[in-house]
């Protein structure tokens, strides 16, 4: 079969680390298909983490999700030693920034020291997926540098991780500026 004319239906989810899954079985009216079983060619949204999936010949694919978080100056100022989730784990799957921006809703004073904001994986060795600087001193959005790890040996994808938000070294020191990031992802089946 090359191409299909099929009717297929979208399913979708409103609860929080829901994944689609493969049946047991090709028959839907069976009775063995539970309610997060897809078809080959099936989409299925996870509308409460913005997560795309499908499914193919290989099993449960994810398509893309996306995740933004705003964060008070008052947080910025300890992202060092208080990280902030902004994707959070989900069960078998490791979490890949497919691209990632920063928006600095610029106030009257710029960040001072430490000003390395980054993506980082919760528990890798070698953790940062993205980074940009936030000692901006006109509000501005750039996008995020995207890191590899220098070592054929570290880990920077680790499968039930959350993806952090962070700053480098220390806190911060100055700045009073909001910053908000935004992320688009990947999981990867681990």
């Amino acid at each position: 079969m090359a191409t299909q004319d099929s009717r297929i239906k979208i399913k979708r989810s409103t609860v929080t680390a829901t994944v689609p899954t493969v049946p047991s079985s090709n028959d839907h009216t069976d009775g063995t298909w539970i309610a997060t079983d897809i078809y080959k060619g099936e989409l299925f949204f996870n509308q409460a983490d913005g997560v795309l999936w499908s499914r193919d010949d290989n099993g449960v694919v994810c398509l893309g999700g996306s995740a933004s978080l705003t964060i008070a100056s008052a947080d910025v100022l300890t992202l060092n030693t208080t990280p902030l989730t902004i994707v959070g784990a989900v069960a078998g799957y490791a979490i890949e920034v497919v691209s990632a921006s920063r928006k600095v809703d610029f106030n009257t004073t710029p960040y001072a020291t430490n000003i390395d904001l980054q993506l980082i994986t919760s528990g890798a060795s070698t953790s940062v997926q993205a980074q940009a600087r936030i000692n901006s001193s006109v509000s501005n959005i750039i996008c995020m540098d995207k890191s590899t790890p220098a070592l054929a040996t570290s880990t920077q994808l680790l499968a039930n991780a959350d993806l952090l938000v962070k700053v480098d070294s220390g806190n911060p020191t100055a700045g009073d500026s909001d910053i908000t990031v935004y992320v688009h992802y990947r999981l990867i089946p681990a």
